[in-house]
C-alpha cells in the first residue's frame, strides 16, 4: 500500500497501481530523494514519469506552490487522476497524459524541481537531464531516480540504494 510519508496529507493512502508498466519508487527512497529536495514551500514542481503520483503528492503535501505530473501511461490515467483528487484537490496542480520526453522538447515553462522516475533501462539518463537543464530555475534541482550505474560525478551528487540510485544537480549557474 502507497502512502504519502510527510506534510499535511501523511498517512494518506493512495489508489493501486494496475499496469505492469509502473514500478512505485521503494519508502526509503522516496523519503531520502524528498528530503534531499526539501524544501518545497513556495516550489514549482515538475515530476515526471510520474506514475502513481506519490511524489508529485509528496511535493504537495510538503508546500510545494505547484505540480506539473507527466506520465504518457493512458491505461493508470484515471488513477493518477484519482490520486491527486482525492488527496489535495485544493491544491494547485496539472496532470497530463503526454510524453515525457516530448513535453521536455516542447516547453518553456522554468521550474524549481524537476524529479523523475522513468522505467529502468529505457531511458537514458544524460539526454533527460540535457533536455531537463533548461528548465531548472537558478538555485533550483534535478533529481532522478535510476538504475545503478556510473555517472559523472563532477555533475551528480549519486546516493546509492542497493541495485538502484539518485542523481542530483542544483543549478548553482
Amino acid at each position: 500500500m502507497l502512502r504519502i510519508i510527510a506534510g499535511k496529507y501523511r498517512g494518506r493512502k493512495l489508489k493501486e497501481i494496475k499496469s505492469k508498466d509502473i514500478r512505485p519508487t521503494q519508502a526509503k527512497v522516496k523519503k531520502s530523494m524528498l528530503e534531499i529536495l526539501e524544501p518545497f514551500s513556495d516550489k514549482e514542481v515538475l515530476d515526471l514519469f510520474s506514475g502513481s503520483g506519490a511524489l508529485g503528492i509528496e511535493a504537495l503535501s510538503r508546500g510545494a506552490k505547484k505540480v506539473i505530473s507527466i506520465d504518457n501511461n493512458r491505461e493508470n490515467h484515471n488513477n493518477l487522476i484519482s490520486n491527486f483528487q482525492n488527496i489535495c484537490k485544493d491544491d494547485d496542480y496539472e496532470i497530463k497524459c503526454l510524453n515525457a520526453m516530448r513535453y521536455l522538447r516542447t516547453n518553456s515553462n522554468m521550474y524549481d524541481i524537476v524529479m523523475c522516475d522513468p522505467p529502468y533501462y529505457k531511458f537514458d539518463h544524460k539526454l533527460i537531464f540535457t533536455l531537463c537543464k533548461p528548465l531548472i530555475k537558478k538555485g533550483g534541482i534535478f533529481c532522478m531516480e535510476m538504475e545503478k550505474k556510473i555517472v559523472d560525478e563532477n555533475i551528480f551528487r549519486v546516493k546509492i540504494y542497493g541495485r538502484l540510485q539518485v542523481i542530483i544537480w542544483r543549478n548553482d549557474e
